[in-house]
């Protein structure tokens, strides 16, 4: 307000200092020698939180790094950290003049008021209540007259004056709250109260938390939290690493089926002809949520590990056996969860090895590069995604719902150490198979156009046999570092079950693109992919009229000529291939394994024999006429207008059947 009339006045700083001096004084002792901010009567009364009655619900919030004990016993703990209110002591500062020259926040340092909060907090409320009204008492104005210094005749008192002081300072009402640890409403309601009731301790109707039967005593919480923790030692599936959807990686997965109100009602059940309080749902629920957030009911899913299901199943029902066949099942589990505990650590320590050799080569985008042009190592892993159908719109029409609409398939590419993913787009008039051709022909693509020219390249993929773990694959790989595009491949499988790993996340972000846009083409689906996120980039296979720009070729019979198949393929998890030793493949059942070393060539066959050309090329079928009668009499309606002919053109013969 100062500074409003300073300004229209458009006098000198000097004197805006005079005017807001003149305004404090003015405001701050008028007629009654009461300012407008520190009347009782200008608050709305508000119920005072720490009196209110209590329910059974009587959790509060807790952090979740601490341990369970801890986190029950800190909900009858006072919060009194010192540390905690430094920073709000240090950074406080009110706006009167009671001060000396300043304002009287200046007067207290911020150890003099973490004191005084701490002193507070240290009583209980009912205590801080009796010292607040006892202050309250001593400086409230409630006479009839008012007791201005400045008037010779006193006028009749319109409302209540209270003014605070500190060991005879006096100060704002700001400062008092502040060193009080009070709150407004509270201040308040002890104000209202004591104009009605005078100095009387302020009881709850209930009798305070002491005398009420329905709050939740420590045993009750503790109770609550040992049956949940029981019950997911007996039911929750606990899976390595982190589980998809949670931050945490010590989450302990219910079945779907248990239910939060199953679980309940197992509680309630367990505590039947026993004379121990049973906690209301809402509480339970509250509990369990705050103190127990690791165990969570899985929401059914996909692609979990049967074998972790089937060996814990097995534990589960190992009540009534022998110790040594407990022993047995036990060790089983075990040493499956070490293994994948080994794989995954492999595979952070190759992404964090890429990220590394990117950053020391100043390397921020894909490439193309020359093959071995740069003496290190790489990272890359390369999965299938969900196929998605075109035309795609958020709101969905209804009778597209039971329609199949043009088909595109996802195949990625990821390079961890930038990191960053190469999508391939393939159009259903260009999918071949999702074969190891498939596979082979992308991969090839992607280290003509998008490889950095490492020397070593790494690779991780899922074990699915018909698309990556086949002698095809390990033939490629083998011929890649024979011919000298490689010094040396290492091709890793991801045990099945626990295949969560950097292309899921690109896919991720695609699909959640893909779900908010109307997609109708190819051309359109493109740029979603690259707009998604800075990590994804398209590649498209083909365009919807033929055009193809991702040529397929025929690797299998390109390399069966030189190469002989891998006895026992399957139980391999780690492939090693070095330009030292061509042709041969060193294998691991485990990352951890001994190393056994085959040599894949056929016989009388020698690196200098491997062909240097591409493969012949496969031509895409196409689709056939009653597929394309089908996009264009069911699918058409739905497409965009610009689109219709590009996506459901009119039917036309392929050349096939032409």
């Amino acid at each position: 307000m100062a500074s409003e009339i300073a300004r229209l006045l458009n006098v000198s700083p000097h004197d805006q200092r005079k005017i807001a001096a003149l305004l404090h004084n003015f405001l701050d002792k008028n007629d009654e020698g009461e300012s407008d901010w520190e009347s009782d009567d200008d608050w709305n009364e508000a119920s005072d939180p720490e009196f209110d009655d209590e329910n059974d619900d009587v959790v509060h919030e807790l952090g979740t790094d601490s341990g369970v004990e801890e986190k029950v016993n800190a909900m009858f703990t006072p919060d009194v950290s010192p540390d905690s209110d430094y920073e709000k002591a240090k950074n406080f500062r009110c706006s009167c003049r009671y001060g000396e020259g300043g304002p009287c926040s200046d007067l207290f340092s911020p150890e003099e008021m973490i004191r005084r909060r701490l002193e507070m907090l240290s009583l209980s409320p009912r205590d801080q209540m009796l010292i607040l009204l006892g202050k309250i008492s001593c400086t409230i104005h409630l006479g009839d007259k008012t007791s201005c210094s400045k008037r010779k005749s006193q006028t009749d008192r319109e409302r209540s004056r209270t003014t605070y002081w500190l060991e005879g300072q006096q100060i704002c009402i700001d400062t008092f709250r502040f060193l009080h640890s009070i709150s407004k409403e509270r201040l308040t309601s002890l104000l209202k109260w004591y104009k009605t009731e005078g100095l009387v301790p302020k009881e709850k109707q209930t009798g305070g938390r002491k005398n009420n039967t329905r709050s939740l005593q420590l045993d009750d919480i503790k109770e609550v939290v040992t049956f949940i923790q029981q019950y997911a030692s007996q039911n929750a599936l606990v899976l390595p690493g982190r589980v998809p959807g949670f931050k945490r990686d010590d989450v302990q997965l219910l079945p779907s089926a248990h239910t939060a109100t199953k679980v309940y009602q197992s509680y309630k059940d367990s505590l039947l002809g026993t004379e121990r309080r049973t906690v209301g749902p809402s509480s339970f629920r509250s509990l369990w949520r705050q103190l127990l957030p690791f165990i969570v009911t899985s929401k059914p899913m996909t692609d979990l590990c049967w074998l972790c299901q089937k060996n814990n199943t097995l534990i589960y029902r190992s009540a009534n056996l022998s110790e040594e066949e407990k022993s047995k099942r036990l060790l089983e589990q075990e040493e499956h969860l070490r293994v994948i505990h080994l794989g995954r650590s492999l595979y952070n320590n190759m992404v964090t090895d890429a990220k590394r050799a990117c950053k020391k080569n100043n390397i921020k985008d894909l490439g193309p590069a020359p093959p071995c042009s740069r003496p290190m190592s790489q990272h890359y892993s390369f999965d299938f995604a969900q196929q998605v159908h075109l035309p795609s719109n958020p709101l969905q029409p209804g009778p597209l719902y039971f329609l199949v609409p043009r088909k595109v398939v996802l195949f990625g590419v990821c390079c961890e150490g930038l990191p960053k993913q190469v999508n391939f787009l393939v159009d259903e008039a260009h999918t071949i198979s999702k074969g190891s051709n498939a596979v082979l022909s992308y991969l090839h693509y992607f280290f003509e156009h998008y490889g950095l020219g490492e020397t070593d390249v790494n690779l991780h993929c899922d074990n699915c046999s018909g698309q990556n773990k086949n002698r095809f694959v390990l033939w490629y790989c083998a011929w890649r570092v024979a011919v000298g595009l490689h010094k040396s491949i290492t091709l890793n499988f991801l045990v099945t079950g626990h295949t969560k790993f950097a292309p899921d996340w690109c896919f991720g972000l695609l699909k959640q693109a893909f779900r908010r846009h109307a997609v109708s083409s190819i051309t359109e689906l493109e740029s979603v992919v690259n707009e998604s996120a800075v990590c994804n980039q398209a590649q498209v296979v083909g365009k919807e009229d033929g055009t193809a720009i991702v040529l397929f070729g025929d690797w299998q019979k390109h390399l069966k000529p030189f190469f002989k198949p891998l006895p026992g393929i399957k139980k391999f998890h780690c492939f090693r291939f070095n330009a030292d030793s061509p042709g041969k493949v060193h294998v691991k059942e485990a990352p951890d394994s001994p190393e056994r070393e085959v040599d894949l060539f056929s016989i009388g066959v020698c690196e200098t024999q491997l062909p240097r050309t591409p493969p012949k090329r496969i031509n895409p079928p196409g689709l056939d006429l009653q597929r394309q009668m089908y996009l264009f009499t069911k699918i058409r309606d739905f497409v965009a207008d610009e689109w219709k002919d590009v996506v459901c053109p009119p039917p036309a013969p392929t050349r096939a059947e032409t």
